[in-house]
């Protein structure tokens, strides 16, 4: 799940690529009318090149692709890549294509925005992944940073989180450990950060704490991976005792209503 590159390592999703749609589901509808809005703000070009970088199965960006945009999406998964691909329709402009997001094959200027979402904290030296993305970006166009706030906060997640932290394992990612850390490095790099609310574009998601429980032992959630493997089998057996302890068992059901996030930063005109 490591993949070890001359910039440093990255998170490669390969081995769950399979089952990636099925844990990390933001509806299109809802994306669609978050790019619709940052068009009405003037944010996103009505038409243009976009770049999705680390696009795995390229779920945040078929739905620019369906907008009519012309969309490059780079990743170091392969199997992520053929699952973007057999999802793309033929009539749209879609290529998807394995390259690793710190060192891009592409002459600088040539992107009208990019779009990025849970990138940053899978790859070691993420401020050279900041850098190489604003080199492809034209001048004026604008970075936007994704996220669902809400998708994964569910109470088995909580609970094996929380006693990974109290066994010591506060660092869990290979990159960016805190996001607050994110807009301010690039404002470090000129610019400006223009900000838009898309919190109101929510949906609902149900999920059982058995459910919750078999996508840890499967291992689909990236911050856990770095744990050493006698640490995680025991977190996993004191979460399925904390679970059989609750009253509904691995039957209790559990709605979240998620939400999208959009970070914004604007490349100067004059770089």
């Amino acid at each position: 799940m490591v993949q070890k590159t001359k910039f440093g390592p990255t998170s490669d999703f390969s081995p769950i690529a399979a089952r990636y749609d099925l844990t990390r589901d933001i509806p299109q509808q809802c994306l669609k009318a978050c790019y619709e809005r940052l068009v009405q703000q003037r944010l996103l070009p009505a038409q243009g090149v976009i770049l999705d970088a680390g696009c795995g199965t390229g779920q945040i960006s078929l739905a620019l692709a369906e907008m009519g945009y012309a969309v490059c999406g780079f990743d170091v998964s392969r199997e992520m890549l053929l699952i973007a691909r057999a999802k793309r329709r033929p009539e749209r402009q879609a290529h998807y294509v394995v390259a690793d997001v710190r060192s891009l094959p592409l002459h600088g200027n040539r992107f009208d925005a990019v779009v990025v979402s849970k990138l940053f904290q899978h790859v070691h030296d993420w401020p050279r992944a900041c850098r190489e993305l604003l080199r492809v970006l034209r001048p004026g166009g604008c970075i936007f940073h994704l996220n669902e706030r809400g998708a994964f906060g569910n109470a088995v997640r909580k609970y094996f989180s929380g006693r990974a932290d109290a066994l010591g394992f506060t660092e869990r990612y290979l990159g960016l450990r805190d996001r607050n850390q994110l807009s301010p490095f690039l404002a470090t790099l000129g610019g400006e950060r223009p900000s838009i609310d898309v919190t109101d574009l929510k949906w609902e998601k149900r999920i059982t704490y058995g459910d919750a429980l078999g996508h840890l032992q499967d291992r689909l959630h990236a911050e856990f991976w770095y744990l050493p493997a006698d640490a995680y089998a025991h977190l996993l057996a004191d979460t399925s005792r904390w679970i059989e302890q609750q009253p509904g068992g691995r039957e209790t059901v559990e709605h979240l209503t998620p939400c999208l996030v959009a970070e914004i930063f604007r490349k100067s005109t004059a770089a």
